[in-house]
């Protein structure tokens, strides 16, 4: 197959204002309206030792040095969580109660994830809980993969246990909840219950912010994008088969002192329906991973949440709270969990609110392939410490000694691997439609063919699955070298010279590709990576995207359809000498699974629009 050459391309040099209205997704206002059905969950099962008294012991350091307070808690099912719990000491015997900030760790990991993290949030006057969730570290119970009927109520129950001892010296009033990844996820859905009484102990809690770390904030889409990131039901996407493969793979505990499954049974089930079956919603198991995992696992489908941030939001609402502040970090690089999840909330609470106290980071941090570098996760770790500091010492009022946070959008610029994280990369906008103020367009004529060949390797030397370290950000490595078989993959290049006028480009958001297309197929599944090649040959990939057309009826064809699929996003910097590949392919496993069903895709009039910042 003959492909287009740059210097065929129709290449127009676009600069121009990006309008606010035309931002994509800007105009929503919440999740399309869904029920759903019955949760799918198991408690009260392996909860651990019935003999023997449950509690925590602490240590005695001099002061300043914190205490350390260990041992098992029993959650509201009577399920044994392995708990540890610092409490800060004073010179000069001062006692609290002290602000609350609750740790939550990565898939698979423990409460002694990220332990450094949080003893400096000790030291510097914090009492700091964490503890191993249900069925990872060395806590009883089944994972039910941040349920809102299992791991939420378990994270209740732990800040009522806290906030009621009077030797932890924990303010009920003062609570922040923050975690990376699985740990983030629920980080987001501490916000469907900020305000509850303690059991035991009767105290009012009140959640004061929550930073959630590279979470999902519709799992479901998460894990099986459709290229609607505001609905992820109607037309099931292909599942991430390397991160859920993986994700399942290394959350399986291996304990002589826990003897039992750590999963229950329906994820067995669900695991095994997801990599023989097309993904679909179908009755009884399809329509059970919906409605679990998009249900009751998901902020973004959660409507009581939203009824609070719109009772909130009015003023002639005589009962109406603060809103729930929210520091949202996400990565640019991860393909797990992508900036669509943190601009999905961001984009939608501002529509409601638009003064809703949300901030974002976003840079090179997350799950594979991002690279976490050390100076990036420190500069980030200040900014959370600050957070905490306003919202939870000062409970969210200024004064002359207590400045909030600015409610920003900040991006870093990706930088290669080799080259260290340096603050001056990172720019701060007032909103994320600020980031960009300029766009180029590049058309490729001529027509592409795609044939499906499940057997083409294509993609799985772009797969992101290094999972060692990503639960804590911990550094991940190169990936290996890329492999593109020619036939299922359509590739146009630009140099970014004449797409700049003779200058480099700034990429600056997410990147758009519209393609008229042509198949007889009921299902298609497109997916566009774009590379920055280096005049020495070095590729890198800047971001990537993926979207999924469905009739619904095997018998009717798609036809014909203008499509636009919409990136992932970044800000990278790309120097005049080199070439912008795109490229576009219905075969990008494994990190995406490819349809099952056969398809011959005409593909015309590609075109490329990348946001810039100039």
């Amino acid at each position: 197959m003959k492909l287009p050459c740059a210097g065929l391309a129709l290449t127009q040099w676009m600069v121009m204002v990006v309008a606010l209205a035309a931002a994509p997704g800007r105009a929503q206002k919440g999740p399309p309206s869904r029920s759903f059905g019955p949760d799918t969950y198991r408690t009260g099962s392996f909860t651990g030792p019935a003999t023997g008294p449950s509690g925590l012991s602490c240590d005695a350091p001099p002061p300043p040095t914190p205490k350390t307070c260990s041992g098992y808690l029993a959650s509201f099912d009577g399920t044994q969580l392995d708990v540890t719990v610092r409490v800060p000491q004073s010179m000069t015997g001062a006692t609290g109660p002290y602000p609350l900030v609750v740790s939550l760790h990565g898939y698979g990991g423990s409460k002694n994830s990220s332990v450094g993290d949080v003893d400096r949030l000790a030291d510097a006057g914090f009492t700091v809980l964490r503890y191993s969730a249900r069925g990872f570290g060395d806590s009883w119970g089944q994972v039910n993969l941040a349920d809102l009927n299992a791991e939420m109520r378990d994270l209740r129950s732990m800040i009522s246990q806290v906030t009621s001892d009077p030797t932890l010296q924990a303010d009920a009033d003062a609570v922040g909840v923050f975690g990376a990844s699985y740990g983030g996820i629920q980080s987001w859905l501490a916000a469907v219950e900020p305000a509850f009484t303690a059991d035991p102990g009767g105290a009012q809690v009140r959640i004061r912010t929550i930073v959630p770390i590279v979470p999902g904030t519709d799992l479901l889409y998460s894990l099986r994008p459709n290229g609607t990131p505001e609905n992820s039901i109607d037309v099931p996407g292909g599942f991430k088969l390397s991160f859920t493969e993986g994700l399942f793979l290394s959350g399986i505990r291996r304990s002589a002192a826990r003897p039992y499954p750590n999963y229950p049974d329906y994820l067995f089930v669900w695991n095994a329906y997801l990599v023989v079956t097309e993904p679909n919603n179908n009755p009884p198991i399809g329509s059970q991973i919906v409605d679990g995992v998009a249900g009751y696992r998901s902020i973004w489908w959660q409507q009581g949440f939203w009824n609070q941030v719109l009772q909130n939001a009015d003023p002639k609402n005589p009962n109406r709270q603060p809103q729930l502040p929210v520091f949202q970090i996400q990565g640019w690089t991860d393909d797990l969990f992508p900036v669509p999840e943190a601009l999905r909330m961001y984009r939608t609470l501002r529509s409601i609110d638009g003064s809703y106290p949300i901030a974002l980071y976003l840079g090179d941090l997350g799950h594979p392939r991002a690279t976490n570098k050390q100076g990036e996760v420190d500069f980030v770790t200040g900014q959370l410490h600050r957070w905490f500091d306003f919202y939870l010492k000062c409970k969210g009022v200024a004064s002359a000694t207590c400045a909030p946070p600015a409610l920003d959008v900040q991006a870093a610029v990706t930088r290669p691997r080799d080259q260290p994280f340096s603050p001056a990369d990172v720019i701060r906008v007032a909103t994320y439609d600020d980031l960009a103020n300029g766009i180029v367009t590049q058309a490729f004529p001529g027509e592409e063919i795609l044939t499906y060949n499940p057997a083409n390797p294509s993609g799985v030397f772009f797969d992101p699955l290094v999972m060692a370290g990503a639960e804590s950000l911990q550094p991940s490595p190169q990936p290996p070298p890329p492999d593109v078989v020619p036939g299922d993959v359509a590739r146009y290049s630009v140099r970014v010279a004449d797409l700049a006028n003779g200058s480099g480009l700034l990429i600056s958001g997410q990147p758009t590709v519209t393609i008229d297309l042509s198949t007889p197929a009921s299902r298609e599944q497109l997916n566009v990576r774009l590379f920055d090649v280096k005049p020495d040959g070095t590729e890198h990939l800047v971001t990537r995207g993926t979207h999924t057309l469905d009739t619904g009826d095997p018998l009717r064809p798609i036809g014909h359809e203008k499509l636009t699929i919409t990136s992932y996003g970044n800000v990278w910097q790309a120097d005049p000498a080199d070439v912008l590949r795109l490229e576009i392919t219905n075969v990008d496993s494994p990190y995406i699974e490819p349809s099952r069903v056969p398809s011959v895709t005409t593909l015309g009039k590609v075109k490329l629009e990348i946001p810039v910042r100039r």
